[in-house]
């Protein structure tokens, strides 16, 4: 058998191992993203929650203030 056949089917054995590989990677990561972005929705709805307690907790506090002012003077 000729020296360059048997190069030529190595090459092309860790080319294909090397596009599997990445190919597993990419489904690998595929998969990671996908569970981190559902926590990080998770977080993202339960941060805007919080801000709109606290937006209305301030709210609040300035009509208490603003009584409190009006009712010294």
């Amino acid at each position: 058998m000729d020296i360059t056949v048997i190069f030529a089917i190595i090459i092309s054995t860790i080319v294909t191992l090397g596009i599997v590989i990445l190919v597993i990677l990419l489904f690998f990561y595929h998969w990671r993203n996908q569970e981190l972005l559902v926590n990080f929705s998770a977080f993202i709805r339960e941060n805007l929650k919080l801000k709109d307690e606290i937006n209305k907790l301030h709210v609040e506090n300035n009509q208490l203030r603003e009584r409190t002012n009006n009712k010294t003077k």
